[in-house]
């Protein structure tokens, strides 16, 4: 019995499809590695200050920013360290608690001039154990900041007045 219409076989479409299929397994490409971020910004690639200082109901926010002031590209990751210091730089009480955000710590890419930012909050009013008259904590002067990733430590001002709560401060992570 013949067909009414002969049937062809495509002469290269199926050989190249079935060619294909055979060497794709043979040839599958390795992924892209994922990139990898800068290096991490050094102490003196960092300007560090305070901004945006508020109070509320017993709390005190500021806002302490880390920007970058070379003209190269560098990055952060994690929670700054903080050590409060009186007016002969002297250490002062001070305990630093993460706070933990969705997603947790992220990398922060800096390209020359772009800033990094962790939010601060600390207790104006007195705890346990500390005094109810006068301040409840020495009066810190400055802050020395250590940038995460190693970098050595510098010092900012602080006018942000007593940091009650033993020195507590809670700091989210570097956005």
């Amino acid at each position: 019995m013949s067909h009414p219409h002969p049937v062809r076989a495509p002469r290269h479409g199926a050989a190249l499809a079935l060619a294909l299929a055979v060497l794709g397994g043979a040839l599958a490409l390795p992924a892209a590695a994922p990139a990898r971020a800068p290096p991490t910004c050094g102490t003196f690639s960092l300007l560090g200050e305070l901004r945006n200082a508020q109070g509320a109901a017993g709390s005190r926010l500021v806002t302490l920013v880390l920007t970058n002031v070379t003209r190269q590209t560098c990055s952060l990751r994690g929670y700054p360290g903080l050590r409060l210091l009186g007016p002969t730089n002297a250490p002062l009480p001070t305990r630093v608690v993460h706070v933990a955000v969705a997603g947790g710590p992220r990398t922060v890419v800096l390209t020359p001039g772009a800033s990094a930012r962790s939010d601060l909050r600390f207790s104006a009013v007195p705890h346990p154990g500390e005094p109810t008259s006068g301040a409840c904590e020495p009066t810190p002067a400055r802050v020395r900041v250590a940038p995460p990733g190693g970098a050595h430590p510098f010092v900012i001002p602080w006018r942000l007045g007593p940091v009650c709560g033993h020195g507590a401060i809670d700091a989210k992570p570097l956005r």
